[in-house]
């Protein structure tokens, strides 16, 4: 009886560890520009995927497929729905597109039933994991293809109103538009002193991991993390990111 008593002390010890443990782990890929010519190339790097043991979420960065349409779509759903982790999907300068019938309330409907309804169906959302907020911000457009990302004021009134609400607790911004600058115009984000003006009211923002300009880059701006990776469709590269805000730790591994 006592062994199987000091086991149970060493369980609950461990188990208590485990809860209170604040490292988060993830995948993100970014700028897939998926089609049906090149789905084997995502369909490879998702079995590597499945593999790693220790990744709590994977995040598709935006750009997910090249173009907006009901194949390439269609195509992108199906491998998702073969990633074995739980998975956040954000919206590029390709995914939408209404004329073509493809809108952010029916790409992310289409995502939300691929992931067992475990996702959200609006493209700005909150997630949680360990103990920090996950804020996904969009800034696609859906009426007219363009290559720059523009974040609305009703979008910054949205992050606003949810950095106030999570003002005691560690931030990271998913988005697929930088704000950063770039010597790109057709890639620039539009209109960032905006963006930068509603970050500069709060304190709680540690990180914004984003794609789309295409190379991989890490740089402090204004006391924030600015998270690039580099676009999958260069060379099959992903980042992982493991981190620990409580300890100030965090560090990014490019695999290709």
């Amino acid at each position: 009886m006592k062994l199987v008593f000091k086991i149970f002390l060493f369980l609950m010890f461990f188990a208590s560890l485990t809860a209170f443990s604040k490292e988060v782990k993830f995948i993100h890929i970014t700028d897939v520009n998926l089609n049906t010519k090149n789905a084997y190339l995502l369909q490879k790097t998702i079995e590597e995927i499945n593999q790693y043991s220790d990744i709590d979420f994977v995040v598709f960065g935006g750009n997910n497929i090249s173009k907006a349409n009901i194949d390439n779509l269609n195509t992108f759903l199906y491998l998702l729905k073969k990633v074995n982790k739980r998975c956040y999907v954000l919206l590029g300068s390709n995914d939408v597109f209404a004329s073509n019938g493809i809108d952010k309330n029916y790409y992310l409907k289409r995502v939300k039933r691929a992931l067992f309804f475990r996702h959200s169906s609006k493209p700005n959302y909150v997630f949680k994991k360990n103990g920090y907020v996950f804020v996904v911000m969009d800034g696609s457009k859906e009426y007219f293809q363009s290559t720059n990302g523009y974040y609305t004021k009703a979008e910054l009134d949205w992050l606003d109103k949810t950095l106030s609400e999570y003002k005691d607790e560690k931030v990271i911004i998913l988005q697929h538009f930088p704000i950063t600058l770039t010597k790109s115009q057709w890639l620039q984000t539009a209109k960032l002193e905006n963006y930068i003006e509603v970050l500069m009211k709060h304190n709680n923002v540690k990180m914004i991991v984003s794609g789309h300009y295409g190379d991989n880059d890490e740089k402090k701006i204004h006391g924030i993390y600015n998270i690039i990776t580099e676009s999958y469709s260069n060379n099959c590269a992903y980042k992982i990111i493991d981190m620990d805000l409580d300890d100030d730790y965090v560090a990014t591994f490019l695999v290709k």
